[in-house]
């Protein structure tokens, strides 16, 4: 009986363990994020690609990303914009 308990905690620390251990490759892959200023960051793979410099574990951009040229929005006359949609003028 005393043998069973053991193995059923080793099989159990085993599933544990086996579930947490990729979180932190989830969390590592997720690092590389745009910056505050607006730099693009990518994963380097086999170093960091034209336009990158390697900046701790990701490539960063040397250039902050343009803005999409849909952000500012115009809308027909007798119109405005109001929270990113057209509405009625009063």
């Amino acid at each position: 009986m005393r043998n069973h308990r053991v193995m059923i905690r080793i099989i159990a620390a085993l599933i544990v363990a086996s579930i947490l251990w990729p979180a932190p490759a989830a969390l590592a892959a997720s690092a590389c994020r745009p910056t505050r200023d607006g730099k693009d960051r990518i994963e380097p793979v086999g170093g960091c690609p034209s336009g990158y410099y390697l900046r701790g574990a990701c490539c960063e951009s040397f250039k902050a990303l343009s803005q999409p040229s849909s952000a500012v929005k115009t809308c027909p006359p007798g119109t405005v914009a109001s929270l990113g949609t057209c509405i009625a003028r009063k």
